[in-house]
């Protein structure tokens, strides 16, 4: 019999959510934009990025339509 301290558990790669229909969550934005983790929050700190818009369940995230709005340029 193994004990506690030689029993390994294996376990599943954990998903990273990217984007939905109707969210996109910072792993998206980042592949969106392809930047890394620290650009997205530098760019979120001065303002490049609008603020996030979507908190479901404690996940926050824009909507692509955030997003859109703040690629155009400003008229």
């Amino acid at each position: 019999m193994k004990s506690n301290t030689e029993t390994t558990i294996e376990r599943r790669p954990k998903r990273t959510l990217t984007g939905g229909t109707v969210s996109v969550w910072p792993k998206g934005v980042e592949e969106r934009y392809g930047i890394s983790s620290v650009t997205r929050w530098r760019w979120e700190k001065s303002g490049r990025l609008p603020p996030r818009d979507i908190n479901l369940g404690g996940k926050t995230g824009w909507r692509p339509e955030t997003l859109a709005a703040a690629e155009r340029p400003a008229v």
